[in-house]
């Protein structure tokens, strides 16, 4: 029996492939290898074409960089995964798929493509992640391990934020059930009346100590300056020894006072509430003592350094 000719083979795997080109829902896979076959054993010249690129373009109305592309893919990839793959995501997406290591494509299809944000499934990919993937594994893997720590912090941050956002919430509504004119009234008596008082009463403490310790020193030099021949050294340094501690006695009386106050102010979390649920009047009273105690801070500071504002 004689051989089949090369047209008639190349007649018989052409039919075949319109056969399959009719249907290539179902034999896209059947459809690229019959045409692999006529690239492969130049049947296209059988057929009357010169070029396996003119048999591309004139036969099925396909660019042969597309072919080839299509060819590539099925020829990496098995009959089932080729036809998944190519309806799921596309040509171009299988084409970069197939072209993959066998230990690329399986870390792809199980864990997804690393990107920058973390790891994408291939449908959700891009092309250009899913070719630099390809092109460089080990760095995209490694950004994409990073993307992921980054998320799951974020994660944990928004979680500890919602929970705090949660317990002030829980605050709020708790407050809200406490009668506001309890609320006023206490405000006003501890803003307006008492610490209001007990910080003017403080400053003129301090007012009053200094003077008095300035007015001894100008005294002392007085007697110094009198009678040089009169002069006791040792007499003028216990004066000055016990104005010393008298001062220090005074200062650390007025610290156990500001101490004191501090203590009895302290800004609590219900106190927060009980401000921000106060009335527009009474919390213009409190801003106005805040502005006063700013004051009195400033002058506070002013006076440890030596210097006392007239």
């Amino acid at each position: 029996m004689n051989e089949l000719s090369t047209e008639v083979k190349a007649r018989e795997t052409h039919e075949k492939a319109v056969g399959y080109f009719k249907v290539s829902e179902q034999y896209g896979y059947k459809f690229i290898m019959e045409v692999k076959k006529i690239r492969d054993d130049r049947y296209y010249k059988e057929l009357g074409f010169s070029t396996f690129e003119d048999y591309c373009q004139n036969a099925w109305g396909f660019s042969r960089r597309w072919v080839d592309m299509k060819i590539q893919s099925a020829s990496k990839l098995n009959e089932s995964d080729f036809e998944k793959y190519t309806s799921q995501i596309g040509n171009q997406k299988t084409f970069l798929l197939a072209t993959m290591e066998d230990e690329q494509r399986e870390q792809a299809t199980e864990k997804g493509i690393p990107t920058e944000d973390g790891y994408k499934s291939i449908d959700k990919a891009t092309q250009k992640e899913i070719a630099e993937y390809r092109k460089n594994t080990d760095e995209a893997i490694q950004k994409a391990e990073q993307a992921e720590r980054r998320a799951k912090q974020a994660e944990s941050t928004a979680e500890a934020e919602r929970k705090e956002r949660e317990r002030l919430e829980r605050e709020n509504e708790e407050l809200a059930n406490v009668e506001p004119e309890v609320i006023e009234k206490e405000v006003i008596k501890e803003i307006d009346n008492t610490d209001y008082d007990r910080m003017k009463q403080l400053e003129n403490i301090v007012e009053s100590q200094k003077k008095a310790f300035d007015e001894a020193k100008k005294e002392l030099e007085t007697y110094r300056l009198r009678d040089a021949n009169s002069y006791d050294e040792e007499e003028a340094r216990k004066e000055i020894q016990k104005l010393s501690d008298e001062a220090d006695k005074s200062v650390l009386r007025f610290k156990i006072k500001v101490d004191k106050f501090i203590e009895e102010v302290a800004i609590t979390s219900f106190m927060e509430g009980a401000i921000a649920s106060c009335s527009d009047p009474t919390r213009k009273k409190l801003q106005d003592s805040v502005d006063y105690l700013k004051s009195f801070t400033k002058k506070m500071e002013s006076t440890l350094k030596g210097r006392v504002e007239l």
